[in-house]
């Protein structure tokens, strides 16, 4: 049975090789020969849906590759300019005006605007960065930036008080820009890759530094009733929940439940991409209910709140380098102490146990406590002589040796 099916399948492919192709495998023919007539141009179709063209073209023993722009007219046109540009003997001059007339800040700010920048996680602190770059950068011409410009940036900024962490982040989002600009034909190369400009070393113990500054509840209070009543309401919730800046900011009327007493992150506001919910006290909820409605957001306009937390941190005097997202620390801290890692974990929106596992420090007094409770819990109903003498542990040792 089976030899004869074979025997068919073998003629249907003899006869298969010899047929003409049908009209509509003409047709399919000559729309890849017009899909491949343009041999200097290619695409590239990203994973955003942003098709990106490049011109690949060779005169005499010189390749030149290039972004051509985002349609085929686009580089087109480009091609166009270079082919005729070469015809005249001004080919250098063409690419060298291409590289000089292009400024950091017009090439960054389209860089940032474009989809696909700006559907990345990091879109807000890239804008936050790029204006720091750009407030130095901002009028020079990207083959103009080298090493020793950068380095001069990087002292500036440590002279004007930011963090290792944050001048790393901002040298971070350059080289990004220039890796961008070289893989366009702006530059030949990033003057800065790898490691002729050298990360500054980080503090990444945050949470032991937080421990070591010794905020009491009573520091919070003080700080809590000295902050304006435009951000009062946000300082207590990232206290009390351990939520994130931009989580408390972008929360809208309609995640809060409060018949239920409950604040939703949605998934699209949250770090991790996770949605999760978070209990919140009834006074918490009546303090959010009785703010006004403005708008969608519960904290409508407020975009920045870095010089208002200063301001209540002088007023306080509470001393040392207090930012914003240490509050969401000393929650943690607090959390972990309250309730077991688990629940602390969820309510923070920690996707690894370890993230929460940093909170677990101890004190002296908090291993003295821990010593004392399980003291009493192991001689707690004997008489005082018999402790002393340590008489009753020993004799129920004994009993238990007997028993086993």
């Amino acid at each position: 049975m089976v030899a004869p099916l074979i025997k068919l399948w073998r003629k249907g492919k003899r006869d298969g090789k010899n047929k003409k192709p049908a009209a509509n495998s003409q047709v399919q023919a000559e729309g890849k020969k017009k899909l491949s007539k343009d041999k200097n141009l290619r695409f590239i179709k990203k994973r955003n849906g942003e098709t990106c063209w490049y011109v690949d073209v060779t005169f005499g023993y010189k390749r030149i590759r290039r972004f051509g722009g985002f349609s085929k007219a686009e580089a087109l046109n480009y091609l166009a300019d270079l082919r005729r540009a070469a015809r005249d003997g001004k080919l250098d001059e063409f690419l060298g005006r291409a590289k000089k007339e292009t400024r950091f800040a017009d090439y960054g700010r389209n860089l940032l605007d474009s989809k696909e920048w700006k559907e990345k996680r990091s879109a807000e602190r890239n804008e936050y960065s790029f204006q720091n770059l750009k407030a130095f950068f901002g009028d020079c011409k990207l083959n103009e930036i080298n090493p020793a410009l950068v380095r001069r940036y990087i002292n500036k900024r440590a002279d004007e008080g930011a963090s290792n962490a944050t001048i790393n982040r901002e040298i971070t989002l350059l080289k990004s820009i220039l890796y961008q600009a070289e893989y366009d034909g702006i530059i030949e190369s990033n003057p800065i890759r790898g490691r002729r400009v050298s990360k500054l070393p980080e503090n990444n113990n945050r949470e032991r530094v937080i421990l070591e500054m010794k905020i009491s509840d009573d520091d919070l209070r003080r700080l809590i009733d000295c902050c304006s009543e435009r951000i009062r309401p946000i300082i207590i919730l990232a206290l009390t929940t351990g939520m994130r800046r931009n989580e408390i900011l972008k929360m809208r009327w309609k995640d809060i439940d409060f018949r239920l007493l409950t604040i939703r992150i949605p998934a699209e506001h949250s770090k991790t991409k996770q949605e999760r919910i978070i209990p919140i006290p009834a006074e918490l909820a009546a303090m959010l209910d009785d703010l006004p409605r403005k708008g969608e957001r519960v904290f409508e306009g407020i975009k920045d709140i870095r010089g208002s937390f200063a301001s209540a941190l002088k007023k306080a005097e509470i001393s040392g380098n207090l930012h914003f997202h240490d509050l969401r620390h000393l929650a943690a801290y607090r959390l972990v102490k309250m309730t077991d890692i688990m629940t602390a974990a969820r309510i923070l929106g920690h996707n690894d146990l370890k993230t929460t596992m940093r909170y677990l420090f101890s004190t002296e007094k908090d291993k003295r406590e821990a010593i004392e409770k399980s003291w009493e819990s192991l001689v707690s109903g004997r008489q005082k002589d018999d402790i002393g003498a340590g008489k009753g542990l020993l004799e129920d040792l004994e009993k238990s040796q007997q028993v086993h």
